[in-house]
C-alpha cells in the first residue's frame, strides 16, 4: 500500500446538497468505492481536527485573505474521542498546490510532543518550508485554538494512483482555549452547518475532489455534469470566523483566551 503520509496534491472544494450529494454518489460508483478505513457496515467516520495558530491567528489570517504562500497545522484522530492514537498533521499551500506530511503517535505519547526539546529542532534559516508539525509548534508558538469535528463519507478513485472524493457533513466546533486535552464534552460542540453559518439557502454538505495532477478527466467530467462551481470552504476559518463575530470585544477577544 503506498504511504501517503507525505504528498503533494490540489484541491477542489465545493458546498453542495443534499440532493446533489446522492447524485454523484451514485454517478461515482462506476469508478470509485469506498475508502478502506471505513468501519464495516458503514459508509462514513467521524473526524476531529484540533487546529493549531499563533498567538496573533497568523495561520487564520493568512487563510482568510488568501496568502499565496500559508501553512495550517492540526491534529487529528477519529472517532467520537481520541482512544488510541492521533495524527499531527502540517498543510503548506503555495498557490493552489498542496503538500501534506503527517505521522503517528499514541495518545499517552501526545503531551511529550509540547516538551522543550531545543535541540531536537534546526534553525529553518526563513526557508520557504518548515518540515513537520513539531517544527511549526516549535517556531511559531502555536497552539490549539479550535476543536473541529464533522462526519466523513470518502471514496477513492480506481483511475488513478490516488484521487479522492470526500463528503463531509455535521461540521460542528468547540474552543479549545490553548488546551492539547483531547476529551471534550459533547454540549461544548456547536453546530455550524446550518444555512445562516454557510451563508448559503441550504444546509450544505462539503464536496471536496482531492488529486495528485491538476483536474483529471474523470474530475472534469464530474464538475460538468453537476454544474459544481468551485467555492473556499475553510472548516477552521469559519469556525474562527463565528467565534470572533460573537465574543463580546471583537476580534481581540480571542488572543485572552487562556484557559
Amino acid at each position: 500500500m503506498r504511504d501517503l503520509s507525505e504528498i503533494r496534491r490540489y484541491e477542489l472544494k465545493y458546498t453542495i446538497t443534499e440532493e446533489q450529494a446522492v447524485g454523484i454518489r451514485e454517478y461515482i460508483k462506476n469508478f470509485c468505492t469506498l475508502d478502506s478505513h471505513v468501519p464495516d457496515g458503514e459508509n462514513s467516520y467521524i473526524v476531529n481536527n484540533l487546529y493549531f495558530d499563533t498567538p496573533d491567528l497568523l495561520f487564520y489570517y493568512d487563510t482568510k485573505f488568501r496568502k499565496v504562500t500559508r501553512y495550517k497545522s492540526r491534529a487529528r484522530f477519529y472517532g467520537l474521542q481520541a482512544s488510541d492514537r492521533i495524527w499531527p498533521e502540517v498543510k503548506y499551500r503555495r498557490a493552489s498546490v498542496i503538500w501534506k506530511h503527517r505521522y503517528s503517535v499514541p495518545i499517552d505519547q501526545w503531551p511529550k510532543i509540547f516538551s522543550p526539546r531545543e535541540s531536537d529542532h534546526k534553525q529553518p534559516h526563513f526557508k520557504e518550508q518548515l518540515d513537520s508539525f513539531d517544527d511549526l509548534i516549535y517556531w511559531y508558538g502555536a497552539q490549539p485554538k479550535l476543536h473541529v469535528r464533522y462526519v466523513r463519507e470518502p471514496y477513492v478513485t480506481d483511475l488513478e494512483e490516488y484521487g479522492r472524493i470526500t463528503f463531509d457533513r455535521e461540521l460542528c466546533y468547540r474552543a479549545t482555549r490553548d488546551s492539547i486535552d483531547l476529551a471534550y464534552r459533547e454540549e461544548d460542540m456547536i453546530y455550524y452547518d446550518d444555512p445562516a453559518t454557510a451563508m448559503c439557502e441550504f444546509a450544505p454538505v462539503i464536496l471536496e475532489i482531492k488529486v495528485e495532477r491538476l483536474v483529471p478527466v474523470w474530475a472534469v467530467e464530474l464538475i460538468r455534469k453537476f454544474n459544481l462551481i468551485q467555492r473556499g470552504f475553510s472548516k477552521y476559518c469559519y469556525g474562527i470566523d463565528y467565534i470572533l463575530g460573537y465574543c463580546e470585544d471583537g476580534r481581540n477577544s480571542i488572543f485572552r483566551w487562556t484557559g
